[in-house]
């Protein structure tokens, strides 16, 4: 399993244009599956999250990995959840 560590992107992940910048950029320099390492994020916005987050999961079976994630990642996270019924494991 690859760790994408997305403290290289920003202390804070906001936007969608943004978003979809850096999964490019991931999916171009890794292969599934990932584990996304959310340490040194302070927060990330829904918009972000929409754009890398479900595209993600659905390479992997609509599961991903996550970890280090902060309070307010995960409330982030759990509504991307909530809307996309993606399954997160939270380490």
């Amino acid at each position: 399993m690859t760790t994408i560590k997305l403290k290289e992107y920003g202390a804070i992940l906001t936007g969608r244009e943004f978003g979809q910048t850096v999964l490019k950029a991931l999916i171009g320099k890794h292969q599934p599956p990932f584990e996304l390492d959310f340490e040194g994020v302070f927060s990330m916005g829904s918009s972000f999250g929409d754009e890398v987050l479900p595209p993600i999961a659905k390479l992997q079976g609509n599961e991903l990995q996550v970890i280090n994630a902060s309070k307010t990642v995960q409330a982030c996270i759990e509504d991307i959840r909530v809307e996309t019924n993606i399954e997160f494991t939270f380490g």
